[in-house]
Order: C-alpha cells, then structure tokens, then sequence
C-alpha cells in the first residue's frame, strides 16, 4: 500500500514533462476565431492568476520568491473560488505539509494549526497579529491571497513556532475597477451571497473597496445551524504616487444554533460505527453561540525615491465568543461517551473567550549598491503589540440522561442554562516589543545572502480565578536568520536557510526557577523552479527543525514541571502550483515528515511518533479547460487529499489512513460563471481531525458527500 503513495510523485513528473511536449491536436478554426466576444470571456476565467510571484509587501521583504531562501507558498484568490474554498481550513489543501488539528467548534477554522508536524500559533492577517485564531477566522470573500511561510519568520512577527505561519492578505483596492457577485447553494441547505465592489487607484485622490458575504449552513448532523455575516470596507486616499494611506475594518458576526461541536467520543474499534448523522454534544435548548470579530486597520505608506520607502500600519481587533455544548458526567471534561447500555450523562457546557489587542508597525524598506555589482536591500523596523485575553469555562450541575439507541431531544434551555458552576477561568496581559534588521545582499543577481536576526521583549500578566494574584513574565530572545541564495539560471535556485523562533513560556519548576522562552531551530535546504515562462512553479525542500526547552514532568517530583523536552522533526516537501499550459492548471504537494520527542524526562517516551503529525500528506489539484474550438468556457477539475499515519497520544496508534476526492464543473458565458462544485465523491467515512488516548478516541467526523452550486458575476 505504501508504494502506491509513494509512486504519487514521480508519477507528477512525468505527468508535466508529457504537457510540456504536448501540441495542440488541431489548429482553432478561424470560423469560431470570429466570434470574438465569446473567446474573450474564455481566457478572462481561465487564465486568472493561480499564483504569486512575489512577497506581498505586508511580509516586509521586496523580494521575489525565485530568490527567498525559504519554501513560502503563496496562492491567490483565484485558486479559493476554483476550489470552492471558504475558509483557511480547507484552504490549507494548497500548502505541503499544512492542515489543521481537532476542530472544537463550528467557528474554529483556523485554531490548531499544524505545519511540518509540530503545533503553530502563527496566523496573521496583512502581517499583524488577529487575536481570533481561536475561534472567528478569515472568509474568503476578504482574502485577496494567503501565504504559507515554512519555518520561522522573524521578519513577519516577534514571536512564533519554528513550523511556520499562515499570512492572509485582505483585499484592497487595485489598478482596476471591480465588480464580482456570487449566489451559492448546497447540501444540508447550505446558502450563500458574497459582492465584491472597488475603483480603481488614483494617482491623486480616493478609491474603496467592499466587500460583503452571508452564510447559512445546516450540518450532516442532527440539530446544528450556523450563520454568518461579513461586511469588510477599505478607503485609500493617495495624496501622490509616492504616498497614501488606507483605512480597513472587517466585521466578522458568527452565531450557532444548537450546539457548537460534533466532536464525538468512543472506544478506539468502534470510531465511525455509529449514526453518521447523530450528535451527542448538541439540542434545540442549548443557547445560542456566537463569535463577533471586529479588525481595522491603518496603513501609511512613503516612497522617498525609488529605492527608499517608509510604512507605518497599526491594527486592533476584537474577538469576544461564547459557546455551548455538552460535557460527559462520567469521565470529567470530555466529549460525551456511553456506557455498555448506551447511556449517557450530560452536563451543558459554556466557553466564554474575550480576545482583545492592538499592534502597531514602523518599518523602513532601502535598496542601495556598494560597487557595479552588488546591491543590498535592507529592511529595518519595530513594531510593538498589546493583547489582552479571558476564559472562563463552566458546566451545569444537573444532569441530562441521552440513549444511544433512542435519541430524543428538545431540553429546558433554562435548565440547562442555569446553575453553572464555574471551575476555569482566567485573563492575561501580553506585551511584544521588537526591534529588527535584515539585510539581502545580491552578488552580479545571481548569488544571494540573506543576514539579520530580531530582538524581542516580550511581559505577561496572568491571574486565574482561583490563583487572583498577578504573576508578571518577563523574557527576551534574539533571534538570527542567515540565508543563501543561488541562481543557477533566470528560472532555478537552490537554497539553503538557518533561522530561529522563540515562544514566551510561563511556570517556574519546583526550586522557583522561571521557565526560558521556548526556541526553535530550522534547517533547511531546497531547489526552486519556474516553468512555462513561469506560469508554473515548483520547489522542494528538506527540513530539520527542533523545538527546544518543552515543559515535561519532573520526575522527582511530579507535581512540578522541568524544561527538558525537546521534539524534532525533519523532512521533505514538494509544492507545485500554476499553469501547465494554456487550459491545464495544477495545484498539487507532497510532505513527508517524521517527527518524534527526542528529550524528555519519561525514557519511554523518546523515540516516539509526536501526536497529531501524519507521516505523509498528499494533496491534488487539476483542472482541465476545454479548447474554444471545443466546447468553449466548460472546465474540469479533480482534487484528491491523503493523510497517511497520523500519529496519536497512544504509542505506535494512528488515526486511519484516508483517501478524499473532489471535483468540480465549470462553465462561464460571457461575464456569467456557473460551477457545480462536489465534495466527498466517493461519500467516505473518516476522521478529519481527532486523537486516541488510552483506547478511547475523540474525533470529528468528515463531511460526507456534498454539492454547491454557483453563479458568478464578474466584471
């Protein structure tokens, strides 16, 4: 079985090798060549950018990604809408070695992200910091591109997990006046409208964009709705060519009806047996849940010349969100399980989470040259960050008895609102200030050096509801990045890459010693290409990461911790994404990780596979649009994802492998695309995300076989 997959790749290889030879089968007859109207659509749909060939400027470095000593893939809009893609989570298809860990609520499309393995913290919206990674997350209907940047980044934050992070870039006004609007509608009534509206930049003067979105979804399973409400302005005034500034706001309003979980619970052999469509965390009596984010953002840009510019963007965001479900009396603070007589007792649960926060950024971009042929392009900044977060969590005390085998509902929701008793809770105050200088200094254009570091001080004021004093954290870290770049020709270039993360970490162990920040290393190296006149890119890339100083238990006294642990992970990675030729598109990867604890106090525990990381990820892509002599405007796409050995908590227990396909059918007329797009074709049961522990497993269960169909408008 382990072959088929492998074979995967180079069977990739051969695949673009047999395009690039490929000629067209007939010459267009010049009787369809006429219909000139017609033709113009065809190649405005089809050829819309499936990939970016630059840095967004929100990640600081004016740099192509031909010469970054790092794998950053970077997808545009165009790719979310092709695939039908909402949100990050699925979005994440597009990144090798990219996908997201045990969904604990409707609304948690980005929270337990995972990148080469190990768990990150790193999502940031146009390079600053969201707050709402937990809970509310980015729509597509606001995300002009996303950036996956592979290990650490120092130039994009002041603190992060050495597996990467997620970069969303909004949508902003552009050189040309838009019109889109989007009518969607699917399986488990599933409704959705979205407009996208903007003018055209200015040399001097105003431009705006806006962008709107509203969902509607009922769920596979019993009694869960959801809804969800977008409106996301932009105003830019330029007062030059050289200088402007931008004004964004996004409003993010999610609510939830019935419940906010499908996570199930039971005995490892018999995951997947039950309903399908049963939930054991849901009822009409639950409450309501809800997640409101709020984000703005202030932009001021100036070009001294054309070498020399200075940005300063400022950013605060407000996440409050309150969810509900059911805990299982038996077994503490789990997911719902049942006994041998298939009796359950619940109790309601409620998560209260208020994410507060402001950052601000000053950075200077310069380019200059010492000498004909070599030249240094320099970023130098700072940048200061305020978040401020609470919990609280608490439970019913009456009990509510739930049959497997005869499932009712429809409970007091004053009952089950009433009389909770908390037992978590608490609030702290994180503070980042960071100074940082980069340099890349290109040699005749062909080799290039990439030096810098940040240093970061970061304070943190916790307090917990049953420990109400302040414990005050204060830790820095100096973090260095030294990168290498070669050209081989105009279109290739290998790379290597050293750099550094750090995470602030709290607790001191049992003699009073304050814990050091947790440290990342990367290592890694990789050979890009351009294909097709650069419509097609491809990289690979072989990593070596650790992370350094994890808290275990000390064994001498095992109600304190000790900073020991350390997990690595190392590995492949391929990503290739972009046009074949004129009517083929691809967006395909393949990561191969192996990450296990290398520290730790517990001797048993060093060797072992880490949890949650799968051994391999394979994702595909291919769409396939008919010649205009053919069947003009009809498209074709096919998408397969494969998770292979996704490791437990257990020892030597994974999840089970799984194989999902997708499609889609396209067909644009005019200025009118319509795509049925299907998801699940082969209507598969498996696990999306989840974990076994002593024989037990909690998961979510993937969507079965569903539809959407849409009608766009774009101008």
């Amino acid at each position: 079985m382990k072959k088929r997959y492998i074979l995967i790749i180079p069977l990739l290889g051969g695949f673009l090798g047999a395009f690039a030879q490929q000629k067209p089968s007939k010459p267009i007859n010049p009787d369809t060549a006429k219909v000139k109207e017609l033709q113009e659509v065809v190649v405005r749909d089809t050829r819309r950018k499936l990939k970016n060939d630059t840095l967004s400027q929100t990640l600081k470095l004016d740099q192509p990604l031909l010469t970054m000593p790092q794998n950053i893939v970077s997808i545009s809009s165009a790719v979310l809408v092709d695939q039908g893609v909402f949100n990050l989570r699925d979005a994440a298809r597009n990144s090798s070695g990219t996908y997201f860990g045990l969904n604990n609520n409707v609304f948690d499309g980005a929270s337990n992200l995972y990148m080469r393995g190990l768990p990150q913290n790193g999502i940031v919206r146009n390079g600053l910091p969201t707050g709402d990674y937990g809970h509310s997350q980015d729509d597509e209907s606001v995300i002009e591109r996303i950036e996956f940047i592979k290990g650490p980044a120092g130039f994009l934050g002041g603190s992060g997990e050495a597996g990467g992070r997620i970069n969303v870039v909004t949508k902003v006004p552009t050189d040309n006046n838009i019109l889109n609007a989007t009518l969607t509608a699917g399986s488990f009534n599933f409704y959705r409208a979205a407009v996208d509206a903007g003018s055209a930049v200015k040399e001097k003067g105003f431009s705006y964009r806006f962008n709107a979105a509203y969902n509607y979804q009922q769920y596979f399973v019993d009694i869960m709705k959801s809804n969800k409400f977008i409106i996301a302005p932009v105003i830019q005034y330029n007062f030059s060519k050289r200088t402007s500034i931008l004004a964004e706001y996004v409003l993010n309003n999610q609510t939830a009806i019935g419940g906010s979980t499908y996570t199930k619970f039971f005995a490892q052999d018999k995951m997947l047996t039950d309903d399908r469509h049963a939930n054991y965390q849901a009822d009409p009596g639950l409450p309501n849940s809800y997640s409101k984010s709020q984000y703005g953002r202030i932009v001021i840009k100036h070009e001294f010349n054309d070498n020399w510019k200075i940005t300063s963007q400022s950013s605060f965001y407000k996440t409050p969100s309150e969810t509900w479900s059911f805990l299982a009396e038996e077994t503490g603070y789990n997911a719902v399980g049942f006994d041998a007589n298939g009796i359950a007792h619940r109790l309601s649960f409620r998560t209260y989470n208020n994410g507060r926060g402001a950052s601000t950024q000053l950075f200077l971009n310069g380019k200059f040259k010492t000498g004909e042929k070599i030249t240094h392009r320099l970023l130098f900044g700072g940048e200061y960050v305020l978040d401020k977060d609470s919990t609280f969590q608490s439970y019913g005390t009456k009990s509510f008895e739930l049959n497997i085998n005869n499932l009712k509902y429809g409970l007091s929701r004053d009952e089950l609102q009433g009389n909770q008793e908390t037992f978590n809770g608490f609030r702290y105050d994180n503070n980042f200030a960071a100074v940082y200088l980069y340099n890349t200094t290109s040699i005749s254009d062909k080799f290039f050096i990439q030096f810098g570091g940040r240093y970061t001080y970061n304070k943190r004021e916790n307090s917990g509801i049953f420990a109400p004093e302040t414990k005050t954290l204060k830790q820095k870290a100096f973090t260095p990045r030294v990168g290498l770049t070669y050209l081989i020709d105009k279109s290739t270039s290998i790379f290597a890459l050293y750099d550094q993360s750090f995470v602030p970490t709290a607790g001191q162990d049992k003699e009073g010693k304050a814990f050091v920040p947790i440290r990342g290393e990367d290592r890694e190296i990789g050979l890009k290409r351009d294909w097709f006149g650069g419509n097609l890119s491809t990289t690979i890339t072989g990593f070596d990461m650790a992370r350094n100083n994890m808290v275990t238990v000390d064994p001498s006294a095992p109600t304190f911790n000790v900073q020991l642990g350390q997990v690595r992970s190392k590995g492949i990675e391929l990503d290739i994404i972009g046009r074949v030729v004129s009517n083929v598109t691809i967006s395909a990867n393949y990561a191969y990780s192996n990450v296990k604890v290398t520290k730790d106090n517990n001797p048993a525990l060093v060797g072992q596979r880490y949890a949650s990381a799968p051994r391999q990820v394979i994702n595909t892509w291919l769409r396939y649009t008919f010649p205009a002599d053919a069947v003009p405007g009809l498209s074709l796409a096919l998408g397969q994802t494969t998770i292979i050995k996704k490791a437990t908590t257990t020892p030597d227990t994974y999840i089970p492998n799984y194989t999902k396909l997708d499609g889609s059918v396209a067909y644009t007329y005019r200025k009118v695309t319509t795509r049925l797009l299907l998801d699940n074709l082969t209507n598969k049961r498996y696990i999306l995300a989840g974990d076994i522990y002593n024989g037990n497993g909690y998961y979510t269960e993937g969507m079965p076989f569903n539809f959407k169909l849409s009608v766009a408008y774009r101008l």
